[in-house]
């Protein structure tokens, strides 16, 4: 039933394509074990290879090895390819936060794509990790962006990156782990308290499942609107971008003035993506202060936005300069 399930999402979303080679990132846990058995299951009908990553981040020291042992035999096991590496998170922050252990877990997993020529990178991302990503994100503030959440395939550089189990329940593959007698790693780390994460999903969210059973149901359907709407947002605002130089861009000010705010900030959305790359340091505030720019501050004001990216107004253009560029006062 499961298998049917997962083969349901990935032919919904065309997550992927005969001859692909995907990389699975496997930590050992319930979750990732099961992704990996269920696309070997399925390998010979999607007509695809596969590759087993594991990154051994050490937090957990001697449990951290013992994680990566048992990764290594399953893939072994398997007949598959296996590949890992162990480093010291130390190096990049003296306490293991969530946004270091995710770059940590990327940056490793990107490597080992381009080392295999993987086309795909698969993780494990559930339901119940939806519903608890949109939670987190409107606990700490968010817009439309934020409210997607996590997406069944999105392309990052030169990778897609595909999520098989994102309409698959945790007690589900659960489920599955006990039926074909699986016993899966288990990190103490997740049912300690200083990640916000965790006390969402053994707190917050069972607190809400008392008022309505549906609840992670209810918030992944919420993030899938979202996205549609996200999406019609930014189908229409790349017809107003026409420059092809991510260092800097202009905007005509009174064709900007008649878009719809949500349009306006959709654009300046997308002229900042293609400068950094990176929107983390994009607040509410900064889109404040473009739209006063652009509708009441005089000729020649400028907003810095960070240290590398300010916007100018000009006579006719919003003016949004890159590293590259320079201005005069």
């Amino acid at each position: 039933m499961l298998q049917k399930n997962i083969l349901n999402t990935i032919r919904k979303y065309n997550l992927v394509s005969p001859l692909d080679r995907i990389l699975i990132g496997v930590s050992g846990g319930p979750d990732s074990l099961a992704l990996l058995y269920l696309l070997n299951e399925l390998k010979v009908k999607l007509g695809v290879s596969i590759v087993v990553a594991h990154l051994n981040h050490g937090i957990r020291g001697r449990e951290s090895d013992s994680d990566e042992r048992f990764v290594r035999n399953t893939a072994d096991k398997l007949g598959l390819n296996f590949f890992s590496k162990k480093i010291d998170w130390r190096c990049r922050s003296r306490h293991p936060n969530e946004e270091t252990l995710r770059k940590l877990r990327y940056d490793f997993l990107f490597d080992a794509a381009k080392k295999y020529k993987a086309d795909k990178i698969a993780l494990a991302h559930n339901l119940d990790d939806q519903a608890e990503t949109v939670l987190m994100r409107l606990i700490r503030g968010t817009g439309l962006y934020g409210l997607i959440s996590i997406l069944p395939k999105r392309k990052t550089g030169q990778f897609f990156i595909i999520r098989p189990l994102l309409e698959t329940s945790r007690l589900d593959i659960e489920r599955y782990l006990k039926k074909i007698g699986i016993k899966a790693r288990v990190d103490r780390t997740n049912f300690e308290d200083n990640f916000l994460r965790n006390k969402i999903r053994h707190g917050i969210l069972k607190e809400l499942g008392k008022i309505n059973p549906n609840i992670k149901e209810v918030l992944a359907r919420f993030s899938q609107q979202a996205a549609v709407d996200y999406d019609y947002l930014y189908e229409n605002a790349k017809h107003f971008i026409k420059s092809d130089d991510n260092s800097a861009a202009k905007i005509d000010l009174k064709k900007f003035k008649r878009l719809h705010t949500a349009l306006q900030r959709m654009v300046i959305r997308l002229i900042l993506e293609g400068m950094s790359g990176d929107l983390r340091t994009f607040t509410n505030k900064h889109w404040e202060e473009i739209q006063d720019l652009a509708a009441n501050r005089p000729i020649g004001s400028v907003v810095h936005l960070t240290k590398e990216i300010l916007v100018k107004k000009d006579k006719d253009y919003l003016l949004i300069f890159g590293r590259k560029h320079k201005i005069k006062p």
